[in-house]
């Protein structure tokens, strides 16, 4: 829809806020989306050290949530360095429980609704021989969700970037791949989801790992696009273009109160679906493009964009007409909060289920220490309120723009 401006001032008939309104496919955050959430689901994060790696980033958390801004859905990631389908990295000097024991149990206590699965890159190294082995773990890890009643999505494990010789990582690249084939496989058996993470990381322009192995914030970022999309929830930014005529294209809602382009003042309003994807502190790659905001017809001279108040972007009348990215102010702002909010409720998670004096507080020396073991349950107290303030905090709020002549 488009609306029309004369000489500055709001057509006459038009003394309210104008409003541009997509069509409903554009509203949508996809057509035909192959996961839906709701109130009370659990989602939990299995895995080696691409699973628990997340939670320093959040960005697969942050990804999917945002979609269902009214729903409160719960994540817990319980991924593991280290880790394979038996769960042999979460040995303690226990017994019992057995590693395995302890990884179904937190499986279990965990409950959940929906799990997202990344294995098989520990196991890969055992090449072609244990090939075997682990689609047996693997099918007793999905039977388990199965009793639960759990829906699976199942990762690829990610490329080898670095760290060694081209023809090692070749070689290595090779039996991932191999691995990853085989969770295609088990998903197709069981009715789950497979999300392949191989090819799209092998074809990226950008450095997703510092040491070759361990993706880093670009790298979780782009894992969470490529999520998203596999799933077919919308990830693509919202630009926004205002002509010289006054008329105005864009794919979300937005109410202009007033645009007087010869003396280059514009005051207008957004309201978005879901929040914004806080973008990595590098750049270098168009993976990682801002929404634009182009304002064309502005005189020669300098403006300021304000958001609600606060600084976002000053340029030259040429470099609005060309475009100018937003990535700070308004919605941005309370994305880089919601992501802080996350972490916390991560970190604070980890100490609960990851103790680090365990084996005195549960473990076989618990006649020690037992007496803490009600510390760990009021850890439950603390993030309710998180899941709470995570709820509110994803849920897009209405930004009020300005833009103005810089004297």
């Amino acid at each position: 829809m488009q609306t029309y401006l004369a000489q500055g001032r709001l057509l006459p008939f038009l003394f309210a806020a104008l409003l541009v309104i997509p069509a409903p496919d554009v509203l949508s955050q996809t057509t035909n989306p192959i996961l839906e959430l709701k109130t009370g689901d659990r989602i939990i994060i299995l895995g080696n050290a691409l699973a628990e790696n997340e939670q320093f980033y959040n960005y697969l958390e942050f990804g999917l949530s945002r979609h269902w801004p009214e729903q409160s859905i719960t994540f817990r990631n319980l991924g593991w360095s280290g880790d394979n389908v038996f769960g042999d990295a979460r040995s303690y000097y226990t017994s019992p429980p057995s590693p395995y024991e302890l990884l179904m149990s937190q499986i279990s206590e965990a409950n959940p609704t929906h799990a997202i699965v990344a294995y098989g890159g520990v196991e890969a190294h055992d090449g072609v021989a244990g090939l075997e082995k682990f689609a047996e773990g693997l099918e007793k890890l999905l039977a388990k969700f199965e009793e639960l009643g759990s829906k699976v999505i199942l990762l690829s494990p990610i490329p080898q970037f670095g760290g060694a010789t081209p023809e090692y990582i070749e070689a290595r690249n090779r039996e991932l791949q191999r691995y990853a084939d085989k969770i295609a496989q088990s998903a197709q058996k069981h009715g789950g989801i497979y999300i392949d993470l191989m090819q799209p990381f092998l074809s990226i322009d950008f450095v997703a790992s510092d040491d070759g192995l361990h993706l880093n914030e670009a790298g979780y970022y782009f894992l969470s696009e490529e999520v998203e999309k596999s799933l077919g929830l919308s990830t693509s930014s919202k630009n926004l273009t205002i002509n010289p005529d006054g008329t105005i294209n864009s794919s979300q809602r937005v109410f202009v109160d007033s645009f007087d382009p010869k003396n280059g003042r514009l005051s207008f309003r957004t309201e978005e679906n879901l929040l914004p994807k806080p973008l990595p502190k590098v750049q270098e790659s168009s993976e990682f493009a801002a929404p634009v905001l182009t304002i064309k017809g502005l005189k020669k001279g300098f403006y300021e964009l304000t958001a609600n108040g606060e600084h976002v972007a000053s340029a030259s009348s040429k470099a609005w007409a060309e475009g100018v990215p937003i990535h700070q102010g308004g919605n941005w702002k309370q994305s880089e909060y919601l992501r802080r909010l996350l972490n916390r409720k991560d970190e604070v998670f980890f100490f609960k289920y990851r103790p680090l004096n365990r084996t005195y507080i549960i473990g076989f020396r618990e006649y020690e220490q037992g007496r803490h073991r009600k510390d760990l349950d009021d850890f439950d107290i603390v993030l309710t309120w998180l899941q709470g303030q995570i709820t509110e905090a994803k849920k897009p709020t209405q930004v009020q723009f300005k833009l103005s002549p810089i004297p």
